[in-house]
């Protein structure tokens, strides 16, 4: 399953690289893409838990996605 997160926090491609790195602690989610202009995350996750961690995750790392 993919869902794209809009992050408001994103200002430039090290905050995309910082999201990367931080997701990629996160079993069962791969970070896609992401994109500075929109300010958007897409990610692949396996099931509702793992997205809800990738959540907590972004949260605490200063990037909480607002949907």
């Amino acid at each position: 399953m993919k869902k794209t997160f809009t992050i408001p926090t994103i200002t430039c491609h090290h905050c995309l690289m910082s999201i990367k790195r931080e997701l990629s602690f996160v079993d069962g989610v791969h970070y896609l893409e992401g994109n500075v202009e929109s300010k958007t995350v897409m990610v692949e996750y396996a099931d509702d838990a793992a997205l809800n961690h990738a959540r907590a995750v972004l949260a605490e790392a200063g990037y909480a996605p607002t949907n």
